[in-house]
């Protein structure tokens, strides 16, 4: 079918060279340009600026930028959490991490008695909510010590800790044990790094502070992360754009 338009039968009259004046004047409307294509395709000659009907793609949406006070705002924020995070590793674990063999007193004595108890720990994110998980604890009382010996462990929601429910077990009324003390108590760390019964290590200075080597080294990471994140706010802006949209 023959393409037409209001334009197309006075076209029809026209030169060649008109119809080519048409396509690359800016007075004329699209309708004509579109005739004046048609009646050259017509004539099987190429026009020199042949019209398409296209729409004009829309320009592309400038991308957010983040206020200089805001994005220096943000960089401070982020490394001050990430040191705080880091130091907050070190302060909860380096005395723990720097025990040695050496730097432990050995105590033998007889369990008056010994007894594992879960209870519940809360903390505060930095955004106000609350979160809970369980603390497991087992306590060594010794006849010759007035104080007990505790070590404890976080293990999250679950609501018994085998290992030490079996160390109760064995630990009977009078039962001769050794235990591996620091000669001045770590503030926040076990208070006892091993535990001998019958000839064998039931809790080991090794295992103790593997855990410790592991949340250091998660806090110390996270902590990490965040200061990198401070040198770059690229990522930040690219969110925040999105959600401006």
């Amino acid at each position: 079918m023959e393409k037409r338009n209001h334009f197309t039968e006075n076209f029809s009259k026209k030169a060649d060279s008109e119809l080519q004046d048409i396509l690359t004047s800016e007075n004329h409307i699209t309708e004509a340009k579109q005739a004046a294509t048609w009646e050259l395709e017509k004539r099987k000659l190429q026009p020199i600026s042949k019209f398409t009907d296209k729409k004009t793609p829309l320009p592309e949406k400038p991308r957010y930028r983040m206020p200089k006070e805001e994005k220096q705002l943000f960089k401070w924020r982020m490394l001050v959490t990430g040191i705080a995070i880091i130091g907050i590793g070190i302060y909860f674990n380096y005395e723990t991490l720097l025990i040695t063999d050496s730097s432990l007193k050995t105590l033998t004595g007889q369990v008056e008695y010994s007894k594992t108890f879960i209870e519940q720990v809360s903390s505060r994110s930095r955004y106000g909510t609350i979160s809970y998980s369980n603390k497991a604890t087992l306590e060594i009382k010794l006849f010759e010590h007035p104080k007990p010996f505790r070590i404890y462990e976080n293990i999250g929601q679950s609501r018994i800790h085998e290992q030490y429910n079996r160390i109760t077990g064995l630990l009977t009324k009078r039962k001769t044990i050794t235990l591996l003390t620091p000669d001045k108590p770590v503030k926040y760390g076990p208070e006892f790094f091993e535990l001998n019964v019958n000839g064998k290590t039931e809790i080991s200075i090794e295992s103790l502070k593997s855990k410790n080597y592991f949340s250091f080294s998660l806090l110390v990471f996270f902590g990490a992360g965040l200061i990198y994140l401070s040198t770059r706010t690229d990522w930040a802006e690219r969110i925040r754009g999105i959600i401006r949209e």
